[in-house]
């Protein structure tokens, strides 16, 4: 996706987060779906660790000596914060999830 960024920064702005929430939606409600125990404390879990590995893996491919080089400040007002989608999405689903597995009891 990094030539979309630099071709067309707004357009990537706006696809970014649409296919990280999407991307999100889909592996979480799977996941949740199997999970058993206390599903908020697994939608924290999942949304800190995906959110962790995104952030680190984009850290190798943008931070200095990489071809595609941003400062970490630049970073993360430009990509990083938008990942914050994640944890708010999984939180919410393992929170609701869980909050109907109660009201089912």
């Amino acid at each position: 996706m990094y030539p979309l960024k630099t071709a067309g920064n707004p357009l990537f702005e706006s696809v970014m987060p649409v296919i990280i929430s999407l991307i999100t939606v889909v592996l979480a409600g799977i996941y949740l779906k199997n999970a058993d125990g206390d599903l908020l404390g697994e939608g924290i879990l999942i949304g800190v660790v995906w959110f962790l590995m995104s952030v680190i893996i984009d850290l190798f491919l943008f931070l200095p000596p990489s071809p595609m080089q941003m400062s970490i400040n630049g970073y993360f007002m430009d990509i990083g914060i938008t990942y914050l989608i994640i944890p708010i999405i999984t939180i919410g689903m393992g929170y609701l999830t869980g909050k109907n597995d109660l009201n089912k009891m």
